[in-house]
């Protein structure tokens, strides 16, 4: 599998401090990550994905988007685009407007690799982020948030990705990846998934149970603290995790042990990779990483 990471800017990380979302708790307005640490949390990402056989593109932060104050944050690169891992990549249109800039770029940038671009609409009410999908490859089946997505933004992507089953996850968090994960076998196949259920509405909790009976998975509760948390307790971001064929790559150990033991009887190797200065803006492993 290709993953793509983008190099960090030349003038340093939110070096003027991270700025505010509302919808995002974990932002620390203000704050200035610690360059040094921030490029060793990196750099040990990247040597972890290697080591798991996976190709990594590099690609170089945007001259375009390297500004003293800026109001966006490029270097998360998963919530630009979305890809069928093979050919087809989708840039999307970005559920904060400040962030549109970003799928303008990537998209430029993507056009070099020869992948078939398509370009989610301009249009009002078409929203959609990255970092609220994720796709089983093959089984092609899409989780997807519906925070920062609009109804018709994950309808245009099941559409174009040409999905065979969708499941709809409304929580309080700004993306799905706050809150949940799938975790894939040896063999890429979904063989369970990791949820702060208390995040979900009734109705999202249902279908998930029903989504995993049918299917014979099981489902690992975590609570809030293990995922993006709240403004008043920032959580650990261990829910925020990439899934690899029998890898599940976190910043943290879950609170409750027994799931790794549990995920390791499953045939799943854990990997634990801290983000602290990336989390300062917000975002993980699942946020700085994106398959192509």
């Amino acid at each position: 599998m290709k993953i793509l990471i983008s190099k960090l800017p030349e003038s340093g990380w939110w070096s003027s401090g991270i700025p505010k979302y509302q919808d995002n708790p974990a932002m620390r307005e203000g704050a200035r990550p610690n360059h040094n640490k921030l490029v060793a949390e990196r750099e040990r990402l990247i040597s972890i994905l290697k080591k798991e056989n996976q190709t990594i593109i590099e690609i170089d932060f945007p001259t375009k988007l390297d500004q003293k104050n800026p109001k966006h944050d490029f270097i998360f690169v998963r919530d630009q685009f979305i890809s069928n891992q093979s050919d087809l990549v989708l840039i999307l249109r970005s559920g904060e407007r400040l962030r549109r800039i970003e799928n303008i770029v990537m998209g430029d940038i993507l056009n070099k690799f020869n992948y078939n671009i398509i370009n989610m609409p301009d249009v009002p009410g078409l929203r959609a982020d990255g970092g609220e999908f994720y796709f089983c490859l093959e089984e092609n089946i899409l989780f997807s948030g519906i925070q920062r997505n609009t109804l018709s933004g994950i309808n245009y992507v099941v559409e174009t990705l040409k999905i065979d089953e969708l499941l709809i996850l409304d929580g309080k968090g700004y993306h799905l990846d706050t809150f949940f994960t799938p975790v894939l076998d040896s063999q890429n196949l979904l063989c369970a998934t990791i949820v702060c259920d208390e995040i979900l509405t009734s109705k999202s909790r249902k279908d998930l149970y029903e989504f995993s009976k049918k299917r014979n998975l099981p489902i690992f509760k975590v609570p809030l603290k293990d995922s993006i948390g709240t403004l008043e307790n920032i959580g650990s971001f261990s829910v925020n995790a990439l899934p690899l064929p029998g890898v599940l790559i976190s910043p943290n150990h879950f609170t409750d042990k027994s799931i790794d033991r549990s995920l390791s009887e499953l045939g799943i190797k854990r990997v634990i990779t801290p983000t602290s200065q990336f989390e300062l803006s917000g975002g993980s492993i699942h946020c700085i990483t994106n398959e192509l």
